[in-house]
């Protein structure tokens, strides 16, 4: 398992999604040394490797696989039998909770891993996640910092800050933070990145966040992009054709067929 990005979801009322981290994951691999046409062949048959079951897999690499399979329930057994003492354990099984929107456990989980390694900057933000779910955005506010203190280059754990900001009417520190977020990683709010932990938000935030995320995709020269949170400000409620027609960072994307075809669709004249 890898990082599991901050973006908006497909769905506009799911907007406000916060990302949550996994650790570093123990994958299963199958290597072959490749054979060629000059190789001469064995003196002696060799046995071939018999390929492990999942059940016959050590408890946490069959967790890992459970994960990514989706099958959290079976994940978090399987997570229960493997090291206990390891944060990272605890940190994947409340990721495993918090897929299940269990959210009180997966804040004991997130808690655990941290009381194993304070330092823990990946269970600092799942921790945050969960306090933003049950909107608890200040405690979320405080959590994301704390995990900045020791993954300050995070343009996931950036982007979730600056949500949290948004959800507190923060509106210049959330856009100051997805600055940050944007400029480590353009494809932090890359809408082909992997599932979400749905938060929530006001509608008004909602257009506000797609409003300045078509910002900063169009001065980056990301046209595309930039139609596409343009379209999702617009669906939440956003109207105000005066200011897209003033609006310096648009400039160049009101010239294109694919803007004006936009307002024509949104009845936005």
């Amino acid at each position: 398992m890898g990082e599991i990005p901050c973006r908006p979801l497909s769905s506009v009322k799911l907007w406000f999604a916060v990302a949550i981290l996994a650790a570093a994951a123990h994958p299963v691999f199958a290597s072959q040394a490749p054979q060629t046409a000059a190789s001469p062949p064995p003196k002696a048959p060799v046995a071939e490797r018999k390929a492990l079951t999942l059940e016959e897999l050590p408890a946490e690499k069959r967790a890992d696989i459970l994960m990514a399979r989706g099958e959290y329930a079976a994940a978090i057994n399987a997570y229960q039998q493997s090291d206990l003492k390891s944060a990272i354990v605890w940190n994947n099984i409340g990721m495993a909770y918090h897929h299940l929107f269990a959210l009180d456990e997966a804040r004991k989980a997130y808690q655990h891993a941290l009381a194993l390694n304070p330092r823990f900057a990946a269970a600092s933000n799942n921790l945050a996640a969960v306090y933003y779910g049950q909107h608890e955005f200040k405690v979320a506010e405080h959590w994301y910092r704390r995990a900045l203190k020791h993954s300050n280059e995070s343009a996931v754990i950036y982007c979730n800050l600056g949500t949290a900001y948004f959800a507190e009417s923060k509106m210049k520190k959330g856009i100051k933070m997805y600055q940050k977020a944007f400029a480590i990683d353009q494809g932090v709010f890359a809408p082909n990145q992997a599932a979400m932990v749905e938060g929530g938000g006001s509608r008004e935030q909602r257009v506000a966040i797609n409003y300045y995320i078509a910002q900063t995709f169009a001065s980056a020269g990301k046209q595309e992009q930039a139609l596409i949170y343009l379209r999702k400000a617009m669906d939440e409620g956003f109207r105000d054709r005066k200011r897209l027609d003033e609006d310096k960072d648009f400039a160049v994307l009101r010239t294109t067929p694919e803007f004006q075809q936009l307002l024509n669709q949104e009845n936005l004249y």
